[in-house]
Order: structure tokens, then C-alpha cells, then sequence
């Protein structure tokens, strides 16, 4: 199963935009998201500004198979404790970023998606 990913268009108070969906058919079925996690994401951005690849270290509480149960499941998704490795297969990366972004957690805890925010400096 592969990622999926929302892109917004530039918005000039926040910058780019971006959702990734790890809980299959989440952007359909409306999940209620119980808590958010800030963590800092290492992106390597596309000369269109898609998403080649990205990294983050993963907070202590959600290193458990429970917590990554959704990430488990998707293709191009690894992790090496404590880091969290997603690859976009036919991406290829021009610049890589440093962005916040904000893990979402249903109810039982599980990582159901990660939402990103870069401002670019210019």
C-alpha cells in the first residue's frame, strides 16, 4: 500500500503544506485524530516540491508495534531505531529541508498520519 500525500499550494503566512496519510482510506473515513506529536522532518523535495524522501526520530513513547502498526503496513516505509525512513519510489529529491511537522494519533495511539509545514526562507 502506498502513502498517501496532500499538497497545498503556497500560502504566504504558513508556506507549504503537506499531509501524509499512513491509516489506509483515512482521507475518506473522516478519523478523528486524539493527539498530535511535534517531531522535526528531514525532506528531500522534488524541483516541483514533491516528496522524494523524508526522515524524522521517532519519539520514545510510539517506538512499539502498536503505535507503528499503520506505518508497518506501507511500502517504502523503514525504520532504524530511532528513525523513521519513508522513500516516494520515481521521486527524485533536489533539496533536502528541514520542516515541522506534527504526527497524528487516533484513540488506541496508533501514528495515523503526519502533517508537514515548511516556510521556505527567501
Amino acid at each position: 500500500m502506498s502513502i498517501q500525500v496532500e499538497k497545498s499550494g503556497y500560502d504566504p503566512t504558513v508556506g507549504f503544506q503537506y499531509y501524509l496519510y499512513f491509516k489506509p482510506h483515512m482521507n475518506e473515513d473522516g478519523a478523528e485524530v486524539r493527539q498530535r506529536v511535534p517531531v522535526e522532518v528531514a525532506v528531500s523535495l522534488s524541483e516541483g516540491g514533491e516528496i522524494a524522501d523524508c526522515s524524522f526520530e521517532l519519539p520514545k513513547i510510539l517506538r512499539n508495534d502498536r503505535s507503528m502498526s499503520f506505518l508497518h503496513r506501507q511500502e517504502g516505509v523503514n525504520y532504524i531505531e530511532p528513525r523513521i525512513f519513508i522513500d516516494f519510489p520515481g521521486q527524485s529529491g533536489d533539496a533536502v529541508i528541514q520542516a515541522a511537522a506534527s504526527l497524528d494519533l487516533d484513540m488506541a495511539g496508533r501514528i495515523m498520519g503526519m502533517e508537514l509545514l515548511w516556510t521556505p526562507q527567501g
